[in-house]
């Protein structure tokens, strides 16, 4: 097969999973909202189910599947030390807890009569989990940051504290505000006006005042106002807009650096922002009212899945969570933060631990050949980004095959050819970083065209990328690798000065030669790299 021939069905295969990929997309965020629209509209059938029993067992399952991983978040929040995870670890025991007052406040489960609670709950619950995630998306300044990590222990606990109040509030109102005798495995449902069994504001049937005691009576009117459609309509729309800004995030993150884990919490924020809807415009016990059950219950599974495949490839429950925190730091720079630039660098070596300070070196010796080669101050800044940058698709790249002590198969050789074109993906909107796009997108490239992602020749190849390729392969070449051990500075010489003119720029060779000749390139200069990253 020609190298065109490789080229072509390279270009189909990307295009078929860009397709695939778009279509479980939109399978994700059409199909659900438009199946709850056609029963709305009363386009498709929408019976009326209802079951206590059911609905207290699938919300209580729901419950706990958002407090294992809010124990899952709390563990990883402890060891990394980041205010992110730890309203990650809240919005999930938020939604776990309050939830969970959700299944219990159940008339006819195990509360014996109707309340405010159960409805109220329910939007309650998605609205804490909505605040959580959107706060959890959030850059925190350094002193934010430090009284968060500083206190979380105090502030969980008092976080729980407030949720195991509401739940007895929210019980102990309940079983006081009716008469124990009303019992029942299924509640009456009545739309018809005036009825003493018509649907309150979010949908349950309210007890009647006879079978209510006066103490009781008293006590849950001073919750009337959980009823109240403002109130309701309030909650309704503070959650749609925090969970769209949630997805947004997500989104973003996703598009420029896919990961199971950010797939897994995408999917959980869309079904989240779906069961909302389900949850305010669906009559009660009806299809489309069990479709926000079964939307929140798949949200937690999602984000649950994410999770346990990403922990497959990463092998830590730190190296999970901080492949989040190190994709959510990219928005930083599409910001145009270029002193985050080490900071994500860092992040990303420690995905692999055999080029643990490449970027570094790569970076210190790419501006000493630029200095060899006399180019100018603002260009050396730009080729030192451009050096700290070049690997930083390598995001997107599984540590399985990063870390492979053996021959790459044809397909993990494949995934790793990509982090050029990734790396241009994340940097190329970031306005103060677009004279190091060429750096970044073409060290790979070679002068007689053999290189990649563009096949590019010669003076076609930036002067950036040319000097990165020289200071790449060198310190590729002494580096020690999990598939070979380290080179000699001789060995790899040789082997450079063999392509020179070829496939790597002369003069660049030329002056790796001087640079190494005058002083050998260590693992970190401040001398040369901190001037010249400093805008």
């Amino acid at each position: 097969m020609t190298r065109l021939d490789q080229e072509r069905l390279a270009f189909v295969m990307h295009a078929s999973f860009l397709t695939r990929s778009r279509l479980y997309w939109a399978g994700i965020v059409v199909v659900p909202l438009l199946l709850l629209s056609l029963q709305l509209m009363h386009y498709l059938p929408d019976p009326n189910w209802p079951g206590s029993n059911f609905h207290f067992l699938i919300v209580s399952l729901s419950a706990c599947i958002a407090l294992l991983m809010a124990v899952f978040m709390t563990v990883a929040a402890s060891q990394l030390q980041d205010a992110r995870v730890v309203f990650l670890s809240w919005a999930f025991l938020g939604i776990s807890g309050i939830f969970a007052v959700h299944g219990l406040t159940t008339p006819g489960a195990i509360v014996p009569g109707f309340n405010p609670w159960v409805g109220f709950s329910a939007h309650l619950a998605l609205l804490i989990g909505a605040i959580c995630l959107a706060l959890s998306t959030v850059e925190w300044h350094s002193t934010v940051e430090r009284t968060i990590i500083n206190r979380q222990r105090p502030l969980t606990i008092a976080f729980g504290t407030v949720l195991i109040s509401f739940a007895f509030l929210a019980l102990f109102s309940s079983f006081t505000g009716t008469h124990t005798g009303h019992a029942g495995t299924q509640p009456p449902v009545s739309t018809a006006p005036g009825s003493s069994t018509a649907p309150d504001d979010y949908g349950y049937v309210a007890a009647s005042t006879a079978s209510q005691t006066t103490a009781g009576r008293s006590l849950l009117s001073q919750f009337d106002v959980l009823e109240d459609e403002a109130v309701k309509r309030s909650v309704m729309v503070a959650t749609l807009l925090l969970l769209g800004l949630v997805i947004f995030r997500y989104a973003r993150i996703q598009r420029i650096a896919p990961n199971p884990l950010i797939s897994g919490f995408l999917v959980s924020a869309i079904f989240l922002f779906q069961g909302q809807l389900s949850m305010s415009f669906a009559p009660v016990w009806n299809a489309s009212w069990w479709l926000y059950h079964v939307l929140l219950f798949a949200a937690f599974v999602a984000a649950l899945a994410g999770m346990v495949v990403e922990y497959a490839y990463s092998g830590s429950l730190r190296g999970v969570v901080a492949g989040l925190l190190l994709r959510d730091t990219i928005i930083q720079m599409q910001r145009g933060y270029t002193e985050v630039i080490v900071a994500l660098v860092g992040a990303v070596e420690a995905k692999d631990v055999y080029t643990r300070g490449h970027t570094q070196r790569v970076s210190d010796l790419a501006v000493r050949i630029g200095e060899e080669l006399r180019l100018p101050r603002e260009r050396l800044r730009m080729l030192a980004q451009a050096a700290m940058l070049h690997d930083i698709g390598k995001i997107g790249v599984p540590d399985s095959i990063l870390n492979k002590p053996g021959a790459l198969t044809p397909e993990e050789f494949a995934a790793i050819r990509e982090h050029p074109i990734r790396g241009h993906t994340i940097i190329k909107d970031v306005r103060s970083l677009q004279g190091v796009i060429g750096g970044v997108r073409s060290h790979h490239e070679r002068l007689d065209g053999s290189g990649y992602p563009d096949g590019l020749k010669g003076n076609e190849i930036p002067l950036e990328a040319r000097i990165i390729a020289v200071a790449d392969m060198y310190d590729a070449l002494t580096s020690l690798r999990p598939y070979r051990p380290a080179w000699s500075p001789e060995r790899a010489l040789e082997l450079i000065d063999e392509q020179a003119g070829e496939k790597l720029d002369a003069a660049c060779v030329r002056a790796l030669h001087a640079v190494l000749n005058a002083q050998p390139a260590t693992a970190s200069s401040p001398a040369t790299t901190t001037p010249v990253l400093a805008d």
